[in-house]
């Protein structure tokens, strides 16, 4: 006997390659997994759901981005660090006042006199164009 229940396969969102500078994706961040070839993330856009490789300066930005938060990725285009290594840069911005989640950073010395550590993010200082 057929089953009544509807089916729907999974993991039939697109998939987006970060090729033309000015490339930009916008919905909400749904986190981060491993892919096949590295790490993937999935935003949920207004067309559905749409992955694409976290390039390692994409990555360290989207680690500050709860789940479930709107977020804006911008493609600038390749650059070349100090090092001389050619890498993708990204722009990553948040929706109004969006919490930003602290970056993981290793402090040897315990805060003195009550300082605390505030992490500063100059990417969001200026609104996306």
């Amino acid at each position: 006997m057929a089953s009544l229940k509807r089916w729907r396969k999974i993991g039939q969102g697109q998939y987006h390659k970060w090729e033309t500078p000015g490339d930009e994706l916008e919905g909400v961040w749904q986190g981060a997994h491993d892919g096949r070839y590295g790490p993937l993330g999935t935003l949920e856009t207004p067309a559905g759901l749409v992955t694409f490789p976290l390039h390692t300066a994409l990555l360290e930005r989207l680690k500050r981005v709860r789940e479930g938060g709107d977020v804006l990725i911008r493609y600038t285009g390749k650059q070349v660090s100090k090092a001389g290594r050619v890498f993708k840069h990204f722009e990553v911005y948040v929706a109004g006042d969006d919490p930003l989640l602290l970056s993981t950073v290793f402090r040897s010395d315990p805060p003195v006199n009550g300082e605390e550590f505030q992490a500063h993010d100059h990417d969001h200082d200026e609104e996306p164009g």
